[in-house]
């Protein structure tokens, strides 16, 4: 009887993309739980650790994420959350395509979390939780930049 989310991830059940061998060892780092995924990502800790060999432990991966020394694209990164006063993007449903600023977070466990937002030009919509993917936050510029035509409505 399992209670909660799995924890660990057999090395031979990780995703062929993230090039493990499958004799050193039985398990694989598991990547931390989103709305993405878990084949469509890789964790930091194998690029850090296996492919660049930055650091020989996940401890030592873990003190230079929080050191802050990890850049992307020329800047540091931080993990980005479902907060309100976040820029998005919906990426499913009936509201594809539309750039706008969490307001509000409805969570209803054991059912989907409902997310509202607000586009550049005053309209609200509220969507899945699943259909969101965070861009960055308001204050700062964000990570990635979408063509002035597409802000309000894509595609």
């Amino acid at each position: 009887m399992a209670r909660g989310p799995k924890k660990h991830l057999k090395r031979v059940a990780a995703p062929k993309h993230w090039m493990l061998d499958k004799l050193t060892g039985v398990f694989a780092p598991r990547p931390s739980t989103g709305p993405h995924k878990l084949r469509e990502c890789l964790p930091l800790i194998i690029f850090l650790r296996n492919r660049l060999k930055y650091a020989l432990t996940g401890d030592e991966v873990k003190k230079i994420c929080m050191q802050r020394f990890i850049k992307i694209d020329g800047k540091i990164t931080d993990f980005i959350k479902f907060d309100t006063g976040n820029l998005c993007m919906v990426t499913g449903g009936a509201n594809l395509g539309r750039i706008g600023v969490i307001t509000n977070r409805e969570r209803h466990p054991g059912s989907f979390d409902v997310v509202h937002v607000k586009d550049s030009t005053g309209n609200s919509f509220a969507t899945r939780l699943s259909n969101i993917f965070v861009i960055g936050k308001v204050r700062n510029t964000p990570p990635l930049s979408a063509a002035h035509s597409i802000q309000t409505r894509g595609m």
